[in-house]
């Protein structure tokens, strides 16, 4: 099954782009406001695509201080972009699941082709929507494809628990002793909010990064048998965008595990 039939409207959901001598901050703040998992930096060809993430932008702020993490904001947002997977509306649907694999990355921008390149991005979340409409099938549990919990002291600090995040690959880390946890998403809006950026350049400014995650807004996830159906997970993470879902035997459930773990394994059909 090709891209655009299995999902026939992408080309409509209108994607912010930018210059790549945007400000950072500029793009991290459309990030944040129209909760979008990437921006595309102009210009868009055929032979690729760069783009700022939210979570892996945030490795470049890791080792700076307080005027070196102003300076990065302020300057073009290139430099804290990476490569986007690129495809075409006429690929089939197992390319865009190969192309997550293969920078184990679950988003791709999607073009028509010709001269103005109208696209749109495709995520996890969107492939999500497929089991509900038959498109693809895995006769698999979330006790299959779960995976173990990532957990923290709630005195780690921010840049700890982005190491670790980093170093395990994964995008929540949750509190010792408490089944809440911390997101890239959360840790952006709290890097990246207002009170924190008016005190950036400022004597004020101090080095964020250290800050525990317990000041970190904490997310409670959902709680499911081991032997919910990967077409019900679905449908449930798509209802919390960004969020997970945890069984009682205690493993963690994301988009990846739904959609990739049964496509790695050969065990995802597709119509």
């Amino acid at each position: 099954m090709k891209i655009e039939q299995a999902f026939p409207h992408i080309l409509e959901k209108q994607v912010p782009v930018v210059k790549s001598n945007y400000p950072l901050l500029t793009v991290l703040y459309l990030l944040r406001m129209q909760d979008v998992d990437a921006v595309p930096i102009v210009p868009v060809t055929n032979k690729g695509a760069r783009a700022v993430f939210g979570f892996s932008s945030l490795p470049h702020f890791m080792n700076l201080g307080p005027e070196g993490f102003a300076e990065l904001l302020r300057g073009p947002c290139e430099a804290a972009s990476d490569e986007l997977n690129l495809l075409s509306v006429e690929d089939e649907l197992g390319s865009l699941l190969d192309a997550f694999k293969s920078r184990t990355l679950g988003l791709a921008l999607v073009h028509e082709g010709g001269r103005k390149m109208k696209a749109g991005l495709l995520s996890l979340t969107d492939v999500l929507a497929l089991y509900g409409t038959g498109v693809i099938h895995a006769g698999m549990t979330v006790g299959d494809v779960g995976s173990p919990i990532l957990s923290l002291p709630s005195t780690t600090t921010i840049r700890e628990a982005l190491q670790a995040m980093f170093r395990h690959r994964h995008r929540r880390v949750f509190l010792t002793g408490v089944e809440a946890y911390v997101s890239d998403r959360s840790i952006m809006s709290s890097l990246f909010s207002p009170t924190i950026l008016e005190q950036l350049g400022s004597e004020k400014s101090k080095d964020i990064l250290s800050t525990p995650i317990a000041k970190v807004e904490k997310v409670t996830p959902v709680a499911v048998g081991p032997k919910t159906s990967l077409s019900k997970a679905a449908y449930m993470l798509r209802r919390d965008r960004g969020g997970c879902l945890i069984t009682s035997e205690k493993k963690v459930v994301t988009p990846w595990d739904v959609v990739m773990k049964p496509w790695l394994t050969d065990r995802l059909t597709i119509a």
